[in-house]
C-alpha cells in the first residue's frame, strides 16, 4: 500500500473502498444466498373476451411473483377478411382500457392502458428493446392479407405492475407472495374495439370479441422452501418491507385544453397524492386522432416549450424545447418511440407511416442509474402535501384541442404483515 501511495498521490487523497481488479474477492464478487428457480408455466384465460368487457385473474400465494404477460389474438374479420379495417403498431396496448391490481387484501388500485404502455417503454434500457416491445404489442395491420396472418393478429402485452419492471439492468425483485394469505388479484378491462380499430366506409364488420386471451405468470421459487420468510417468522407479529423498483403511480389525471393563438397553455395540475414526489410523466394527445373513422391511438405530441412549478418554485423550464436534451441526458434512452400513423387516402386501402411518439419525463429526484439486476435504491424527490402544481408551455399547433395526461410517481414501499401488503408512502 505504501508503494502505491508513493506512486500515486490520488490513491491517498481519494475516498473509497480498495477493490481488486485482478483477482476475484469479496469486494468485487456477489453470490446468491438462497438458491432459486424461475418458471413461467402458469397460464390463466381471460373470463371475457368481448369488446368493452372486464376480467379478473388471480395468482395464488406461491412464493415469488415476477413478470405478468398478456397474450391476445383478434379473429379474422368476416366478409372480406379485413377489407377496410386497420390497426396501428402496438394495438394490443390500445385494447386495454384499465388495469386494476390488489395484493392480498390491500386496496384495489388502477392504471390506464396508456400508462401501462408509457411506463413499460420508459423503463427499457435501450431503444432496441423499447421498439421491440412495441412491435410485439401488435404489428400494424392495413390490409386483408395482414388480417389473414394469425401472427399479425396476435400481440403480447407486458403488464407493468408495481412489483415488476421490463428492465434487466436494475430489474425488479420478485414479489414474495409467501407472506400473503389471499391471492394477488388483477382486473383487466378491455376498450370498445370500435374506438381502437379503424373502419372506413364499406369495410368489413369490426370484431366484437377476441379469439383468445391468456395471462402468463412468471414465478421464482426457493429450492429450499424453509428459507422463505413466512416459514422463518410469524408474520402475524412481524412485518416485511418490500421496496418498489421504480415508484408508485396513481391512475393518470387528464386535462383537456385548447392551445392558444400562439400555441400556449396553462394548467393547474390536481390529484397528486401526498408523499415524496419523484417525477411526473406527461404526454399530450389530440382528440381528433381518434374521433373519426381512422383511429390513431398511441401518438403523443411533444410540446414546443414547457415549464413546471410547485408552489411557484420552478423545477423544469424549457423555453425552446431544451427538455428534449435534458430527458436524454438523465435517462438511458430518450422518452420517444417510433409509432405508426394510419391514413386512408383511397378507401378502403390504408397506409401506415412511421412517426415519433414522445412523452415528457419531469425528474425531481437526482438522476441515478442502477446497474445490477434485482437492485433497488431510494432517491428522494420533492415532498408534496396540498401543494399547487402548475404546468405551462406551448404546443406546436395553435388553436387545437389537446389532452394533457399526467401521472405522478412517488417513492413507496409495501409493508407486508398479517397476510396482506399495504403501500406506505
Amino acid at each position: 500500500m505504501q508503494a502505491e501511495i508513493a506512486l500515486n498521490v490520488q490513491q491517498s487523497i481519494r475516498p473509497g473502498e480498495c477493490i481488486d481488479t485482478f483477482y476475484a474477492g469479496k469486494e468485487n464478487s456477489m453470490k446468491q444466498c438462497h438458491a432459486t428457480v424461475t418458471d413461467n408455466r402458469f397460464f390463466q384465460g381471460l373470463q371475457s373476451l368481448s369488446s368493452n368487457s372486464s376480467s379478473t385473474v388471480t395468482f395464488n400465494p406461491n412464493e415469488g411473483l415476477a413478470e405478468v404477460l398478456l397474450a391476445l389474438q383478434l379473429p379474422q374479420p368476416s366478409g372480406g377478411g379485413g377489407v377496410g379495417l386497420a390497426v396501428p403498431l402496438g394495438w394490443g396496448y390500445n385494447l386495454i382500457r384499465r388495469i386494476g391490481y390488489r395484493y392480498g387484501s390491500s386496496q384495489l388500485y388502477y392504471i390506464t392502458g396508456a400508462q401501462n404502455l408509457v411506463q413499460t417503454l420508459s423503463l427499457c434500457e435501450d431503444s432496441g428493446k423499447k421498439q421491440q416491445i412495441l412491435f410485439l404489442g401488435g404489428q400494424a395491420m392495413t390490409s386483408a392479407a395482414d388480417w389473414a396472418d394469425p401472427v399479425k393478429r396476435t400481440c403480447y402485452v407486458y403488464l407493468r405492475l408495481p412489483h415488476s419492471s421490463p428492465a434487466l439492468s436494475g430489474g425488479a425483485l420478485p414479489f414474495p407472495s409467501d407472506v400473503l394469505t389471499a391471492p394477488v388479484q388483477l382486473q383487466i378491462d378491455l376498450n370498445d374495439f370500435t374506438q381502437i380499430i379503424s373502419a372506413v366506409a364499406g369495410s368489413d364488420p369490426v370484431p366484437t370479441a377476441l379469439s383468445s386471451g391468456t395471462v402468463n405468470f412468471t414465478q421464482v421459487t426457493m429450492q429450499d422452501a424453509g428459507d422463505l420468510v413466512a416459514r422463518r417468522f410469524d408474520m402475524s407479529k412481524h412485518a416485511l418491507t418490500i421496496p418498489l423498483p421504480e415508484g408508485w403511480t396513481q391512475e393518470e389525471v387528464q386535462f383537456p385544453f385548447t392551445s392558444g393563438a400562439d400555441g400556449g397553455f396553462s394548467l393547474s395540475l390536481t390529484g397528486c397524492k401526498a408523499g415524496d414526489l419523484k417525477k411526473l410523466r406527461v404526454w399530450f394527445t389530440a382528440p381528433g386522432d381518434t374521433s373519426g373513422t381512422v383511429k390513431n391511438s398511441g401518438i403523443y405530441y411533444p410540446p414546443a416549450s414547457i415549464r413546471f412549478a410547485i408552489n411557484g418554485l420552478i423545477y423544469l423550464d424549457s423555453q425552446s424545447g431544451s427538455y428534449l436534451l435534458t430527458n436524454v441526458l438523465r435517462r438511458r434512452v430518450p422518452p420517444t418511440v417510433t409509432a405508426s400513423q394510419l391514413a386512408s387516402p383511397a378507401p378502403p386501402a390504408f397506409t401506415a407511416t412511421p412517426v415519433a411518439s414522445t412523452w415528457v419525463e419531469i425528474d425531481l429526484a437526482q438522476p441515478y442509474a442502477i446497474g445490477n439486476s434485482q437492485e433497488v435504491a431510494l432517491i428522494h424527490g420533492v415532498p408534496v402535501m396540498n401543494s399547487v402544481l402548475n404546468l405551462t408551455g406551448n404546443m406546436p399547433v395553435p388553436a387545437q384541442a389537446y389532452v394533457c395526461h399526467v401521472e405522478y410517481v412517488l417513492n413507496c414501499s409495501w409493508m407486508a404483515s398479517r397476510g396482506s401488503a399495504e403501500f406506505v408512502f
